[in-house]
Order: structure tokens, then sequence, then C-alpha cells
């Protein structure tokens, strides 16, 4: 047993489904959203708004979700782009400087090298990521709608570089959805995504943050659908 798993206790279970409502969570994004290599869950941002707001990382919180004991996960769908009939989703190239270091002139190969004005091979590098953007993105759970409103003004910024300003969020509209969209998320089994409009993808990732990677079938990294 790692030193992590000893130290965070599982998570209790979400709330009841007898009180959960099925929902669209539709918020307005304002800056380029650049995608981990594990695409967003609802789930996975509640939880760590809600370690924000309690300024406590030493467990899992209750989420206001319900916890699908059959599935073994979250009713809580992956982040989809929504589009317009007039704004659609775009990519474009963004630069992030990788790290910055102070120049080694003493572990340099070749101390008789002259000193480079631009910094030579130590000088700050760019890393080009691919930003995503259109008018929307969207989530679709089961649980309480009120109680995630409540918590995601403390995560103003999702995705990758969110400190540096990219994936600016802010909540725009509840919608009730009864379509079980929530599905649209990593299961154990491709029978799962049946009826789903894609592909599911076969992937190793977590089904829940506390547990571990597991195979899985996955919807697609990008999927978008047509807000109306």
């Amino acid at each position: 047993m790692s030193s992590e798993s000893q130290r965070l206790p599982v998570a209790p279970y979400g709330m009841p489904e007898e009180q959960a409502r099925p929902f669209r969570l539709v918020l307005q994004l304002h800056t380029p959203l650049v995608l981990p290599m594990v695409v967003p869950r609802l789930d996975v941002l509640l939880q760590e708004a809600a370690c924000r707001r309690a300024l406590d990382w030493s467990c899992y919180p209750s989420l206001p979700l319900v916890f699908d004991q059959a599935r073994g996960g979250y009713r809580a769908s992956q982040l989809v782009f929504g589009v317009t009939a007039h704004q659609g989703l775009t990519a474009e190239p963004l630069g992030a400087i990788t790290r910055l270091t102070t120049l080694p002139l003493l572990r340099a190969a070749n101390v008789r090298a002259p000193l480079r004005v631009d910094g030579g091979d130590w000088a700050p590098k760019l890393t080009q990521h691919q930003g995503l953007l259109s008018p929307y993105v969207l989530f679709y759970a089961e649980g309480d709608p009120d109680a995630c409103l409540d918590l995601l003004p403390e995560l103003p910024n999702i995705g990758q570089g969110h400190s540096r300003g990219q994936g600016m969020v802010s909540a725009m509209a509840v919608q009730e959805d009864t379509q079980q969209r929530w599905r649209q998320r990593p299961w154990r089994l491709e029978s799962e995504h049946n009826s789903m409009a894609y592909t599911p993808v076969p992937d190793v990732l977590r089904l829940t943050s506390w547990g571990d990677d597991e195979a899985v079938y996955r919807p697609p990294r990008i999927m978008r659908e047509i807000v109306s």
C-alpha cells in the first residue's frame, strides 16, 4: 500500500439517488482551453473546488453527485465543447515558457565558450500547446445542481495553463436533461457507452480520484455539440 493511499481515506460516496436531479451544466468559456492528458470530468473539478474551499487536500470530500455503485464512478460526464450556429470550435497554437533556469556557467561543457547574449542552450524555451476555444463548455450529471454551482466559483480557470489565465470559465445556466449523457466519461465496459453518438476508445485511466489506473473505454478527447 502506497503512502498516499495510507494518508488519504476513501471518499464518502455522493448524495442519495432519490434526492438527485439529472442536469446539464453550461459554462461560458472566455479564454482558450488547453486540454490535459486526461479530459476534465465534473466530479474531479468539484473535488478540487471543495478542497480549495476547505483549504484541505488531505481527504476526499463528499460530492453533490450520485455515485453509481454498479459502474464504480460518479454520474458526471467529461467536458464537452458547446458550439452554436454562429460560433464553432476553433484551435490555435499557444506558446508557454517551459522553465526558467540560471546560466550554469560552472557546469558548462566547454567553460571556454563565450557567453551568448541570447542565453544559448539555457535560454527560456517555449512549448507549443493547442488552445481550444468555443463559446461554451458543458457537463452532464445527476446530483444537486445548486450545490455544484456553489462550488464552481472556486475554479475560475480549468485545464493546462489555468494559473496563466487559460481556460477561464464562468457558470451560465443549469438545464434539466434526462438523456443520461452523464455516461459520457470513462467506464470499464464498452457496452456502457451504448447509444452514445461516438465510438469509445480503449485506454487506462482512473474511474475515481482515489482509485487506481485500470483498463477502461472512454469517449474521444474532443467532443462537441450544438447548444440551442
